[in-house]
């Protein structure tokens, strides 16, 4: 155990990994966690156990746990370093260069369980994941930021990523012959997900609507979808069909199966590789010849960018659509989907797996099994475009033209401002500058996710009238992966597709 003095000296912890803490006083300790190792501290674990299960199946390997127990020195001069990316101030971590056939990544969870992502970085304090160490050690900024809820809002003794309540750094590597991938970030993300992740429509019922375990629709089902008018489902980005909408009312959704005759589908699809358009282009090859579907959409997300293109949006359209409900759709983007803030953004989901009070294993494997496949690109290739993702950059080619003309379908919009408190809290502290929301979004209402008003609005042709939006205000504390949870708005979607 190591004793941080909050100066600016390097403290060694042995094992070759060292730390300078400016402005932060207290302890620390490298334990080690490799495999074969014998670990000094078997209960303290950065990742937990659905992270480590994410970790292993998708080529990674832990190396130490670090663990500080420390405090901010009062009236302490502002420090020295700055952690790329959030530009707050930051701790350095050294820890022994590998080699150039080895990635690593230091993984952070905070007092408060808010997780953070942290790539090597440069002589210049600068992100540069692509590049080994400088000498023999390779060098991390990581966010130093020591917060507490405010009185009566304490946090989880534990998340499912580890332990709150003392600041946990997992330093993971990433053996590169892992990372032999097509030589660009699209076609990387193309080949893990054509491996990992079916892309498919399958039946959602009131019995399996959060099962994965579910067939994809046969013609036979294709044709009974055929009958009258359907409803389909529709996921957002780093998830699929019963880790989206699981929270989903079950009574609500069989009264719903009841109204459309039991014709209730949804879709798979694939979030990283291509763009909605080319989700929608997929799916229109699954329709067997001869079949014309009628359906409504409930989409949320990203999602809400693939149902607009199976209804037509940006090409022809592959179903007859009524109407779409859109819950937290990107349809005007999303900021952190620029590949400057694709940190911020994985950074922002894992939290929210992090802080889901027992997170369903579905949820939390699906969700990290898709960031790290983003912290793979970001290792190789650096901060760079990918597709499904770009597709939601605000700033970005595709909206511009996807939202440039009218859909004639019905469009309605379920959206929500978000304010961080309890374990959230250390999203928004001021003494930390916002780190995870307004140095995104500004002073925009948003859900941590996307803009509040970009649901419904912007400045093109996609527009959702004021009478047909549901926008639940900041005191309902409903953030982007919560809205299915909520059972006024379940009602609400019923109450549009029924009427």
């Amino acid at each position: 155990m190591a004793t941080l003095d909050g100066s600016s000296r390097q403290v060694n912890l042995g094992q070759g990994i060292a730390v300078r803490a400016p402005g932060l006083r207290g302890r620390a300790d490298a334990h080690n966690v490799a495999p074969g190792a014998e670990t000094r501290a078997p209960e303290v674990d950065g990742s937990g156990a659905a992270l480590d299960a994410a970790l292993t199946q998708e080529g990674f390997l832990r190396l130490r746990v670090i663990t500080l127990d420390v405090a901010p020195v009062p009236q302490a001069p502002a420090g020295e370093l700055r952690a790329p990316i959030s530009d707050v101030p930051g701790m350095e971590v050294t820890v022994p260069d590998l080699g150039e056939d080895v990635a690593q990544v230091l993984l952070a969870v905070d007092e408060n369980g808010v997780v953070s992502w942290n790539f090597p970085v440069d002589s210049g304090d600068a992100l540069a994941p692509t590049t080994r160490g400088s000498g023999d050690v390779v060098r991390f900024i990581v966010p130093a930021f020591a917060s507490a809820p405010d009185a009566g809002e304490a946090a989880e003794t534990r998340g499912v990523l580890g332990l709150i309540g003392r600041k946990v750094l997992e330093l993971v590597a990433l053996p590169l012959a892992e990372l032999v991938v097509p030589p660009l970030a699209g076609a990387a993300a193309r080949l893990w997900e054509s491996k990992s992740r079916i892309a498919r429509a399958r039946s959602f019922t009131p019995a399996n609507y959060t099962s994965g375990d579910v067939p994809s629709l046969a013609d036979a089902d294709w044709e009974r979808l055929a009958s009258g008018r359907s409803l389909w489902f529709v996921h957002g980005t780093f998830v699929n069909t019963d880790s989206a909408f699981r929270a989903f009312p079950s009574d609500l959704l069989a009264a719903l199966s009841d109204h459309y005759g039991g014709r209730v589908a949804a879709i798979d699809h694939h979030t990283l590789g291509i763009d909605p358009i080319g989700n929608a282009d997929l799916v229109r090859e699954l329709v067997p010849d001869g079949v014309q579907i009628e359906a409504d959409i409930v989409c949320h997300s990203r999602g809400g960018l693939v149902g607009r293109a199976l209804a037509g949006q940006g090409g022809d359209p592959v179903f007859d659509v009524r109407r779409i409900v859109h819950v937290a759709s990107a349809n005007h983007g999303t900021a952190l989907a620029t590949p400057n803030n694709l940190v911020p953004f994985i950074d922002r989901i894992t939290t929210m797996v992090n802080l889901i009070p027992d997170g369903p294993a579905a949820v939390v494997e699906t969700a990290l099994t898709s960031v790290l496949v983003v912290v793979k690109i970001i290792a190789k290739y650096g901060l760079v475009g990918i597709p499904g993702l770009a597709a939601m950059d605000s700033a970005g080619d595709f909206l511009h033209g996807f939202n440039s003309t009218e859909l004639p379908a019905e469009q309605f919009a379920i959206a929500a401002d978000f304010s961080p408190s309890g374990g959230w809290r250390a999203m928004a502290v001021k003494n930390v500058q916002n780190v995870v929301v307004d140095r995104v979004f500004g002073d925009l209402a948003n859900d941590l996710v996307v803009p509040t008003a970009g649901v419904y609005q912007g400045d093109d042709a996609m527009q959702v009238r004021e009478d047909r939006r549901l926008v639940l205000p900041k005191a309902r504390g409903v953030y982007h992966g919560s809205f299915f949870g909520q059972r006024d708005v379940a009602t609400q979607i019923a109450s549009w597709l029924t009427g």
